[in-house]
């Protein structure tokens, strides 16, 4: 992280991750790296499943207040989605139910740094993210080419902190986007081989990681 970090000429980073992750330690391996580098951040853990517009301002007005130049996303879906809202709204302000949709954003959002720390939703690496408006009680699904991450990292040693009950729901949400993706009818020659190897790697390894964990 310290490496991207200073080529892309970062200050000072907004943490984006829950408290169960803060629990746990996960958050802390990744401070521990910033703080080696001496590198400035500011904590936001108030991330909560299915994160909502309120959550994602209290978020957005952390990152002004700490004059945050880019965001780290800890965790899941959802400190990774809202890490994504957060840093659309840094640059392109408003709220962030002005972005449901496709490409809604007319500016690049801070840079994001999406730490992985479950094997299921593949937010780290997509332009999608869902967040919950209370008011209306739906959810909107923001499809943005401008929110994807300038760096992913997926560290398997992340996810052998994880619960053996999320380390098991993580691992059929992989296999149901593997499932998809051969059943899809944008599947190609290209698709399947790499859906039917997923389908076989989650068969063979989501029982040993969830003892792993237990």
């Amino acid at each position: 992280i310290p490496h991207f970090v200073r080529r892309m000429h970062c200050q000072k980073a907004l943490i984006v991750s829950d408290e169960g992750l803060v629990k746990i330690g996960t958050v802390a391996k990744v401070l521990s790296v910033l703080d080696s580098a001496h590198l400035e951040y500011t904590l936001f853990t108030e991330v909560k499943p299915n994160p909502t517009t309120a959550i994602v301002n209290a978020g957005y007005e952390a990152a002004k207040k700490h004059q945050c130049d880019y965001v780290i996303g800890i965790g899941g879906g959802s400190p990774l989605d809202v890490a994504k809202a957060v840093a659309i709204l840094m640059t392109n302000g408003g709220d962030i139910r002005d972005y449901e949709g496709v490409n809604q954003s007319p500016k690049r959002s801070l840079p994001i740094i999406a730490v992985n720390t479950t094997a299921g939703t593949g937010s780290e690496v997509t332009r999608d993210y869902v967040i919950t408006d209370e008011e209306k009680k739906v959810k909107m699904l923001m499809v943005d080419y401008h929110c994807i991450a300038s760096l992913a990292i997926d560290d398997p040693l992340l996810m052998t902190d994880m619960p053996p009950k999320l380390t098991a729901a993580t691992g059929m949400d992989a296999l149901t986007h593997a499932i998809e993706a051969y059943v899809s009818t944008l599947n190609c020659p290209f698709t399947d081989p790499l859906a039917l190897q997923a389908i076989e790697m989650v068969l063979d390894y989501l029982p040993a990681s969830y003892n792993l964990n237990m």
